[in-house]
């Protein structure tokens, strides 16, 4: 018999509250600081002690983005932000997501960023996302390497 009185919420893949893969979470950490140095607000990261962001609601599968905030602008444009590690390129599950994304950052007028590590085993990670959106047909406002 469960004595414990905490409710355990599962979430489909792509929606949990915080991310588990340690190299994601490096990443969406600095990124988190980056943004809230520059003075960005309504920060929502998955990582612990931040409030998530939102769920997308998607016709295939819902995805909750990584990051979103608000830029200093006078219009305070939102940024959606994907965290995106070298095995994650190629990963067929990515279209869905990347393509949810994508028409919410429309529907939003909002920015959408994608941030690779500089540098992997097995070379730049920037170029082969590049390639890929683009046969998706999806445009990024911005790729960061870090």
């Amino acid at each position: 018999m469960d004595t414990n009185n905490e409710k355990e919420v599962l979430f489909n893949p792509g929606c949990e509250p915080v991310v588990e893969d340690e190299e994601r979470r490096r990443l969406l950490w600095l990124m988190a600081e980056y943004f809230r140095t520059i003075g960005y607000t309504d920060i929502k990261a998955r990582l612990p002690g931040f409030m998530p962001p939102p769920i997308l609601s998607g016709t295939i599968e819902d995805h909750r983005p990584d990051f979103t905030c608000r830029q200093s602008d006078s219009a305070r444009t939102p940024i959606i932000l994907e965290i995106v590690t070298p095995g994650m390129v190629d990963e067929p599950a990515a279209e869905n997501r990347w393509s949810l994304l994508a028409s919410a950052a429309k529907l939003y007028n909002a920015e959408l960023h994608f941030v690779v590590p500089k540098w992997a085993s097995n070379g730049p990670v920037d170029p082969a996302l590049k390639r890929r959106l683009a046969r998706m047909e999806l445009t990024a406002n911005r790729v960061w390497t870090v």
